[in-house]
């Protein structure tokens, strides 16, 4: 009964506020995936321009010993490419269970009548012990 009467009032009890700290929680961590995400689609399209112009280059060469250096870079590269696109694909499946984290939250929260876009974020509790990057076995895929 004195949570409703908190409620009703415009106060916000304990359980909402730290439901309301991991949503707000959940929302820099997406932030925060999806600059990973920007910046390894950026490296991904920086080494495929790189390479085509690499092999430009050694389509272009005339000799033997410029041809093995321009094949060298070519190999560096199409070694690179994939291990960037595997990064991309780990960083985009972080997104998605963040997202997913979010909606459900989003709705908890809904439910219980808070409208999170009159909500001052910056007022919720949030541990820093959760900033840190994900680690493989964290996520269930």
């Amino acid at each position: 009964m004195a949570e409703e009467n908190d409620e009703t009032r415009g106060e916000i009890n304990t359980a909402t506020s730290a439901k309301i700290g991991v949503y707000k929680h959940w929302l820099f961590t997406l932030r925060d995936i999806q600059w990973e995400i920007k910046e390894f689609e950026y490296d991904l399209e920086y080494q495929r321009y790189e390479r085509d112009v690499t092999q430009r280059l050694y389509d272009a060469a005339t000799d033997e010993k410029q041809r093995k250096h321009w094949q060298k870079q070519l190999n560096r590269i199409d070694k690179a490419i994939p291990d960037t696109e595997a990064e991309l694909t780990k960083v985009a499946k972080q997104a998605a269970y963040c997202e997913a984290m979010i909606a459900i939250i989003q709705d908890d929260l809904e439910t219980e009548g808070i409208d999170l876009d009159e909500c001052d974020l910056d007022i919720f509790f949030s541990l820093d012990d959760f900033d840190d990057e994900f680690d493989d076995d964290e996520l269930p895929f």
